[in-house]
């Protein structure tokens, strides 16, 4: 099943959220030419980083890529007006500890990486239900962010930040202009099976757990 198969079901089994002017307001002020971007909150490698790494988790196909629908100044900007500053510190320190194991261990500065590079990093770190992340295993009071949960956080921003932007919300899942009709029905005969839109507009990251 390709991207667009996937993203049209991905929210079947999804709770049902609602959209708000906030998240919305972000995305709406997000419309800086990919090259052009600097980030507000972020340090330069970590946007540098974060512009490659979104577009390994969501890399253009038939459909654009996370940096072409502006996903790395998103999450910038959400992180920087939504999250709490307890969230932000954890966060960007977690970020720092994430970019300093990566040049280690791929002895490449950030602005030299490609996405092979970050490929290779995630397999190493980036773990999956079933596995065991080590990090937490052996700290488990531990405050902060694990590599592997700072990855995982960075991919569920970009996850969710793509299929909230208006070119996937309204070209790709089940899009209606005038939400708020009640529909009751069969999700295949309704959507053809696609989740709809307005689904994704309410991040959970309000702060992190």
């Amino acid at each position: 099943m390709n991207r667009r198969e996937v993203l049209k079901r991905i929210g079947i089994a999804s709770a049902t959220v609602v959209a708000t002017p906030t998240v919305l307001s972000i995305l709406n002020s997000c419309t800086t030419e990919p090259q052009l971007w600097t980030p507000k909150f972020l340090s330069i490698p970590q946007g540098q980083f974060l512009t490659k790494i979104v577009n390994v988790f969501l890399p253009k196909t038939d459909l654009p890529s996370a940096t072409e629908l502006n996903v790395p100044e998103f999450i910038d900007r959400y992180i920087n007006e939504v999250f709490k500053i307890k969230d932000q510190q954890r966060f960007k320190l977690a970020f720092d500890k994430v970019l300093l194991k990566f040049e280690d261990e791929s002895k490449k500065e950030i602005n030299k990486i490609d996405a092979k590079d970050i490929q290779l990093f995630l397999d190493q770190h980036l773990k999956v239900k079933g596995e065991t992340d080590t990090e937490r295993e052996n700290n488990p009071d531990f405050k902060g962010l694990t590599t592997s949960e700072c990855l995982d956080v960075l991919k569920n921003f970009s996850i969710l930040a793509y299929l909230t932007t208006e070119k996937i919300g309204e070209e790709v899942l089940a899009y209606d202009p005038i939400p708020g009709t009640y529909y009751c029905g069969n999700l295949q005969e309704l959507t053809q099976g696609k989740s709809w839109s307005l689904e994704y507009s309410n991040f959970p990251y309000t702060d992190l757990k």
